[in-house]
């Protein structure tokens, strides 16, 4: 026991986050239950990230709590729009120890005002995205690209998608790989582009 304390101490002295536990589940909806968790060094607090997404004119939502770093939650809501009425926006809370079992997390209305930008907007599932030009709206200033595969059981998904994205979402999105519920993601490619005076692919 003492041993593990001092490790701890040590820990958190080299890396913040060493020791700290969150509460680790996935979901749809705006909540879920899950078991504690160790993070790993460099994610310095506990979090909640909910997703809005707008499908063919219908809404969904879908949760998730773990470790994350508090940088994340420092930034706005992080938005992409694919063109065709296809939308995704995120929004994270960070929280430690009991603040995480009250803190509560609302999606805030999408700003639909156009800002003069334009992207080309697609998204694509085992195939090539060619798509449309969308008009980006609100802080949608990027243009973006990104390709990923999606594993889970016996299952793989090969995923493209184009479009207009803020800038935080260019911040945040890196390259990488990570399994979180059984479902393992690999991101290949993340590429943003100012979309400022006409058009870009992405």
């Amino acid at each position: 026991m003492k041993a593990s304390l001092a490790f701890c101490i040590l820990a958190a002295l080299l890396a913040v986050g060493a020791c700290l536990q969150c509460e680790v589940c996935s979901g749809p909806g705006n909540d879920c239950t899950g078991s504690l968790q160790t993070c790993t060094l460099g994610e310095d607090t506990c979090g909640v990230a909910l997703t809005e997404s707008t499908f063919g004119g219908e809404k969904m939502q879908n949760i998730i709590k773990r470790c994350l770093t508090s940088s994340l939650c420092k930034d706005g809501p992080m938005s992409m729009s694919f063109g065709t009425g296809m939308t995704t926006r995120t929004i994270f809370a960070c929280c430690v120890g009991e603040a995480c079992r009250t803190v509560n997390v609302t999606v805030p209305p999408a700003d639909t005002k156009p800002n003069g930008r334009h992207c080309l907007g697609c998204y694509a599932l085992f195939s090539q995205c060619s798509g449309e030009i969308t008009e980006c709206t609100g802080d949608e200033t990027q243009c973006f690209q990104m390709a990923e595969s999606i594993t889970y059981g016996e299952n793989r998904e090969q995923i493209v998608m184009k479009g207009c994205a803020s800038e935080s979402f260019c911040a945040q999105t890196k390259v990488g790989q990570w399994t979180f519920g059984g479902v393992t993601t690999n991101l290949t490619l993340v590429k943003c582009t100012s979309g400022e005076g006409g058009v870009s692919s992405g």
